[in-house]
């Protein structure tokens, strides 16, 4: 049985833990907390509150990037023109009555002239039906956007509240909460999405492996307004939010949701991965009429306003000034366990700051939680009571500037801080952090990291000194940045095998490594492949400056296939069928002569000929001490002088190199080597094959080469 904790950590990071935390105004925008985004305020320093007037009204683009704006007050439809704009991004034309005649009017059979009394909401299909909810006469009306007549009448038993369009597709949600798809030539189909009465706005969009995604916005403009999405069985509380709009779902990125708030409001945005939102910073839309936001063609959100038809553009960020983030209860496993150092990862820009405070219980028996979150999970929340009735001081944290060795460093932009951990010993620790800000800049939280047990420094002190409990606590609060030191360096010494492994050193470290086998590390070398040198050095060393080890060190730079070749293998080559092949000693197979000349006979001899003037032989040097590297791959000027510094440092010094790469064309010394220096590019000296001139066999060559002919 043990009495004493193991020594560990408890880290709060990344979206999953964040999920588990009760957030009061604050929100997780990806894996990081900051404050929430706070509501515009106007140029008079007032708020914008209070319900809108007016109601909902739907806007709609069709194909054609026509916008349908429905009246309802006045039972008419406005039409505008997207895209005729001012150098302002100001819509220039004003909006043109969209006419709708009740000729053909088909119900049950018969001719009507009856029309749409009070136009709600609206949509389009791929077939140029504009659909209209109507919640007076409780019927769809399908309009044809060419004729501007009443093409078809759909009733329901229930009043349409909002329309929503996916591609050609078209939903409708109804006053008792369900959903039906409509077509201009089929009856409706109820959808297999839950029904949820009350439900107001309707979104659907395209879900990334087919089919589709469906949300829906719940006691619309209202402090209590709720998104649910309908696919998911999920909901997010949205205080006064007055109307949604979604794009087709990204099957790396998910979906993306706007929400447009009261007027004066800015819009906010979400992205939904799965069944993870997060919140994305806000749209500016000025003079919002609160009635409705639609998708443009181009993907920018629409809104309507006194003025005509407008976008809504990146905002200003603006946060609450104040903030909390109450932590799910972290388990030592232990009664009784002293807790040590808190460590957090945040950005804290001047004017803003994190402090904390820590609570600690041996059990979890509260019928209270934060928030209400936690009773059905193992690590619920901080009680309510606890929070309220707790009157201890919150903790600052210190900036932490040292790089700690071996370990990962902060992301950019943040930094590390800690603290001692003053709270009293239990075996679940709950951790609140109180975010403070301005209207523009807002602190940020990325990961928490807690140590335990704490340390026991007093046991090596004499009892006399601790023995009163403020001695005691002074004590140990005093000697809690020694011991986190202590045990840094304990940390170190431990993975003190790290840098002796080239594989997983720290990059820092590569360097101070790789002077332990003699190798300089060239600044252009990738990490993998100082690393990759480095693991074969030792190898590669033992035959330094040698074909195989010049090889090897290029493929480890390039990643490509490379093949050197020395020149003194291409003296006296020969040429299958020449005259002098009988003269050569080279024999290739059994009865197969290889002999006779390259190039200029008058400057080559055959092997067994009498010795030729001095001035005849061709020069020794043209062959001696002289290697090609051919590089089977594409090579930047970068990569290049990379591979020729490369070379140069571990060639034998007395010889001289060609570099040779796939994109110019290669050829090597003065042979063909099939596979090897076969000429590849425009640069090969073959001229294209003519259909009746180049003849294949009979000792002619499909092409010309470009020879000297004066030489032959």
């Amino acid at each position: 049985m043990r009495l004493m904790p193991d020594s560990g950590l408890r880290i709060l990071r990344g979206t999953a833990h964040w999920q588990l935390c009760a957030l009061r105004d604050t929100a997780r925008v990806d894996d990081v907390v900051m404050l929430a985004p706070a509501a515009a305020v106007a140029d008079d320093g007032v708020v914008a509150a209070g319900p809108f007037a007016g109601g909902y009204a739907g806007m709609v683009f069709d194909q054609h990037c026509r916008l349908f704006h429905p009246r309802p007050e006045d039972g008419k439809v406005d039409s505008v023109l997207w895209g005729q704009t001012t150098s302002l991004g100001v819509h220039a034309g004003t909006p043109q009555p969209f006419v709708i005649t009740a000729a053909g009017t088909e119900v049950d059979g018969s001719v009507t002239g009856e029309l749409p009394q009070r136009p709600l909401a609206l949509a389009a299909d791929s077939a140029d039906y504009l659909y209209l909810a109507d919640p007076d006469s409780k019927a769809v009306w399908l309009i044809d956007t060419w004729q501007q007549e009443v093409a078809r009448r759909i009733d329901f038993a229930h009043a349409p509240v909002d329309l929503a369009g996916c591609g050609g597709d078209v939903f409708a949600l109804l006053a008792d909460g369900t959903t039906w798809q409509l077509a201009a030539c089929a009856q409706p189909l109820r959808t297999p999405w839950p029904a949820l009465p009350g439900a107001e706005r309707l979104a659907v969009s395209a879900a990334a492996r087919g089919g589709h995604l469906a949300w829906v916005l719940e006691r619309a403009g209202q402090f209590d307004a709720a998104l649910h999405a309908l696919h998911l069985g999920q909901s997010i509380t949205l205080p006064f939010c007055t109307d949604i709009a979604s794009e087709a779902e990204h099957p790396e990125f998910g979906a993306l949701l706007v929400v447009a708030q009261l007027p004066g409001d800015n819009f906010l945005r979400l992205r939904l991965l799965g069944n993870q939102p997060t919140l994305l910073p806000p749209l500016l839309a000025p003079h919002y009429d609160g009635r409705g936001i639609a998708l443009a063609p181009d993907c920018r959100i629409a809104y309507w306003t006194a003025q005509g038809l407008r976008h809504a553009a990146p905002a200003r960020a603006q946060y609450r000034q104040r903030g909390q983030v109450f932590a799910f209860a972290l388990d030592s496993e232990h009664d009784q366990t002293p807790w040590g150092r808190l460590v957090v990862e945040a950005c804290i820009p001047v004017g803003t700051g994190i402090r904390f405070r820590a609570f600690t219980r041996d059990d979890l028996e509260f019928v209270d939680p934060i928030d209400g979150k936690g009773l059905g999970g193992e690590t619920p929340v901080l009680s309510q009571h606890t929070w309220d009735s707790d009157a201890r001081a919150t903790q600052a944290l210190f900036r932490d500037p040292s790089q700690r060795p071996l370990t990962p460093a902060p992301a950019d932009g943040f930094a590390l801080y800690d603290a001692p951990l003053i709270a009293s010993p239990g075996r679940y620790l709950w951790l609140v952090f109180e975010f403070t800000g301005t209207r523009s800049k807002s602190p940020r939280l990325r990961s928490a990291r807690v140590e335990y047990p704490g340390h026991d420094l007093l046991k090596k002190l004499p009892r006399t000194l601790w023995r009163e409990a403020a001695a005691r606590d002074f004590l140990y609060r005093y000697l809690m940045p020694p011991a986190a030191l202590l045990d840094e360096w304990q940390a170190v010494a431990g993975d003190r095998h790290r840098l002796l492994d080239s594989r997983i050193a720290p990059e820092s470290a590569l360097s101070w490594l790789a002077s332990f086998l003699g190798l300089v590390l060239d600044a252009c070398w990738p990490p993998a492949v100082q690393r990759q040198m480095i693991g074969e050095a030792a190898t590669l060393f033992r035959t330094r400056g040698t074909l195989a080890s010049l090889q090897r060190m290029v493929e480890i730079l390039t990643g490509a296939e490379v093949v050197i070749i020395e020149h003194f293998r291409l003296r006296g080559g020969g040429v299958v069928g020449n005259p002098q092949v009988n003269a050569s000693q080279a024999v290739l197979g059994v009865g197969y002569r290889v002999g006779g000349a390259i190039g200029d006979p008058r400057r080559q001899a055959l092997a067994g000929d009498k010795p030729a003037a001095d001035d005849d032989f061709e020069n020794f040097d043209d062959f001696a001490h002289r290697f090609t590297v051919s590089v089977v791959a594409a090579l930047d000027a970068q990569q290049l002088g990379c591979v020729r510094r490369l070379l140069e440092l571990h060639k034998p010094a007395h010889t001289d190199f060609t570099l040779c790469t796939a994109d110019s064309g290669i050829r090597a010394g003065l042979g063909a080597h099939l596979g090897i220096s076969s000429v590849i590019g425009k640069s090969a000296g073959f001229a294209a094959g003519v259909l009746g001139d180049a003849v294949l066999g009979a000792g002619t060559l499909l092409g010309r080469p470009e020879l000297d002919r004066e030489a032959t």
